[in-house]
């Protein structure tokens, strides 16, 4: 195996006036990805099983592993004549799906402790060490040395390696040389890490500011950097506990570290896996990469999948890796790590016209009934040249009437256009309107979901354009907002979750990842309860106008791909202008139609048309979903 060095700090006493804080490190600490490393815990072994209701905490000795560590061998870890307080990292709380599912579990590591005081004087019989120690844990022996050589002098105790192979431990177990020490701790595994990693996370060790900012970490602890890890990070981290050996003959005290509590999910491990592998069997298909994926209960907010791609496999963080690796994984340009659901500020093209036609009709600018003629294109005066002006096309040019519920399924721009910006007679709703309605429905807020890093959307006002770009406000820069284009951006969780508000009757949820916390021996501690964060700023009838309008799209518009489901729903399409040439294809729908349990918004990066692939991806979710016949998939490369 490769020998990385790595800081792997524990708090160890002599005689209460020395503290110890060896140094290895496996990234620079002065590094950039400093602050993302993976520790191994310092704990003295303990393994959490992860089965059944909840997962038992089996702790220290007694164990399986207790052929490997015994606590009597820590008796010889003590010096002469001295006291060492030994400060012990818990194992990690598990986290489960909403049906009892563990997603991660803890599992034994193994690390290589020096004890200085202990170790060979004579060159020689140093040496000979080394050469032992390099024979069995495979690391070279100018590593070796070179680690002795730092640190004995500095350090009353450090670690040789971290994270070996249990074949490895037993050996050097077995071989037992002076002043080394096999010790247990324990490292995540991430169930499914690939498919799962949008939501749980990684972990990584701690920081200077995270010390400065918390007193209960240790510069040997491991600390959430992501998703449910970082968000429940109190709760799951346990508490610490320590080992003190007596200079006389009394032995050893040992106080158990305590697991962290467990975490049960919204997420639904079967829907996770269906909307993943539905959106990577797209993605691989069309050779896109990027996409958004979000689906989630519109009666409560809770959700019960995410994924974004590309993605990562959190395991990675769970082990020693090279700092190359590290800048390729952060460094990418592709950024798997950056979660485009909560995170990601988009055009939302025409998954947007729900909002505002509905707007259109609180206001009164126009009846479910009113209509244009034709959905072809429109013209406006260019005041910086009368005799060129500008030109407003939909997306495809079609003849006759188009009330509300035609524009939506159809998906028509100047029925838009029209009402929203103003056209002819229409005086229309205006820049002031169209913005206040935009904030009222939270498009420019986050929403409060419980992981971290979500962003809000941006709404673009007269006021701001002016101050940013120096220049006023035009009508076509209304047009553009009422078809989801121009500034105006949001992510993918907010679209979701205002389509949810229509399906259930006008609430905008609070989304939740997690539903409750469990104390150790499966007591309930924490329920976390659905909260409403705003109510859509429309009448009963309106929303329910709508309702019926998506409905209609499904059945005779731009989602009549979706009529083929074993369940009825409702859907906007949206095609969204991105860099270059390229659009992002977007669909967002609820179901069943009637009472919907739930509400999926999918966005596909980079086409160079609009394909369908987001309506793919729904329909194989929604079908997957509603018959329990999940699409397979290969796991992605990394």
């Amino acid at each position: 195996m490769s020998f990385w060095h790595r800081t792997k700090e524990y708090s160890v006493s002599v005689n209460h006036d020395d503290w110890v804080t060896p140094e290895e490190t496996l990234v620079d600490a002065g590094s950039s990805f400093a602050n993302i490393e993976q520790p191994i815990s310092s704990s003295v072994f303990t393994v959490t099983g992860v089965l059944a209701v909840l997962c038992g905490l089996v702790i220290l000795g007694g164990t399986a592993w207790s052929a490997v560590i015994n606590y009597d061998e820590y008796a010889d870890l003590a010096f002469r004549n001295t006291t060492i307080q030994f400060s012990v990292a818990p194992p990690r709380g598990v986290i489960l799906d909403r049906g009892g599912k563990p997603l991660v579990k803890n599992v034994p590591s193994f690390d290589i402790l020096a004890v200085s005081r202990e170790l060979p004087r004579d060159s020689a019989v140093r040496e000979s060490l080394i050469q032992e120690l390099s024979d069995v844990l495979g690391i070279q022996v100018s590593d070796i040395h070179l680690s002795i050589e730092q640190n004995i002098q500095k350090s009353s105790v450090f670690f040789i390696a971290t994270d070996i192979e249990k074949d490895a431990a037993l050996a050097l177990k077995r071989l037992n040389p002076n002043g080394i020490y096999v010790i247990t701790s324990t490292k995540r595994q991430y169930l499914d890490g690939s498919q799962f990693s949008s939501i749980i996370g990684y972990t990584g060790r701690v920081g200077k500011a995270d010390l400065s900012r918390d007193q209960y970490y240790l510069p040997s602890d491991i600390i959430g950097r992501s998703g449910i890890e970082s968000a429940y990070e109190e709760y799951l981290r346990g508490s610490h506990g320590q080992i003190l050996f007596s200079r006389d003959d009394s032995g050893q005290d040992v106080q158990e570290p305590s697991q962290g509590d467990t975490v049960v999910l919204n997420i639904d491990g079967y829907a996770q896996k269906s909307l993943y592998n539905a959106m990577f069997n797209v993605l691989r298909e069309s050779g896109l990469g990027s996409a958004a994926g979000v689906v989630q209960d519109p009666r409560t907010g809770a959700v019960l999948a995410m994924a974004s791609f590309p993605g990562f496999d959190n395991n990675i963080f769970s082990s020693a890796v090279s700092e190359a690796q590290f800048k390729k994984l952060f460094e990418s340009r592709s950024r798997p790590l950056f979660n485009r659901v909560i995170s990601g500020n988009y055009n939302p093209g025409s998954t947007i016209k729900p909002f505002i036609g509905m707007t259109v009709l609180q206001e009164k600018i126009a009846t479910p009934s009113d209509a244009i003629q034709d959905c072809i294109s429109i013209s406006i005066p260019n005041p910086a040249n009368p005799e060129d002006p500008y030109v407003f096309r939909n997306w495809r040019a079609e003849t006759g009437l188009f009330n509300l519920r035609k524009a939506i399924a159809n998906s028509c721009n100047i029925y838009f256009f029209t009402f929203a910006g103003g056209y002819g007679q229409v005086k229309g709703l205006g820049a002031e309107k169209l913005t206040r309605y935009l904030q009222k429905g939270l498009a420019g807020q986050i929403l409060g979901i419980d992981l971290p890093g979500e962003e809000s959307g941006f709404i673009p006002t007269p006021d701001w354009k002016l101050e940013t770009k120096h220049e006023p406000w035009y009508q076509g820069d209304t047009y553009n907002i009422s078809i989801g284009q121009g500034d105006l951006s949001v992510t993918p969780l907010w679209i979701n979750s205002y389509i949810g508000a229509i399906a259930n009757g006008g609430t905008i949820w609070s989304p939740r990842v997690a539903q409750r916390i469990l104390n150790p021996d499966g007591s309930i501690k924490n329920t976390i309860e659905s909260e409403s964060a705003r109510r859509l700023p429309f009448d009963a009838s309106v929303i329910s106008e709508m309702r019926r309008d998506m409905r209609e799209t499904v059945l005779a518009g731009t989602a009549k791909i979706l009529a083929n489901l074993p369940v009825t729903s409702a859907a906007k399409s949206g095609t969204a202008e991105a860099s270059g040439q390229t659009v992002n294809s977007l669909l967002t729908a609820f179901a069943p139609y009637e009472n919907a349990e739930v509400a999926i918004t999918v966005l596909v990066e980079g086409s160079v048309s609009n394909q369908g692939y987001a309506s793919r991806i729904v329909y194989q979710f929604l079908n997957d979903y509603f018959t329990k016949t999940p699409a397979q998939s290969p796991q992605p490369a990394q």
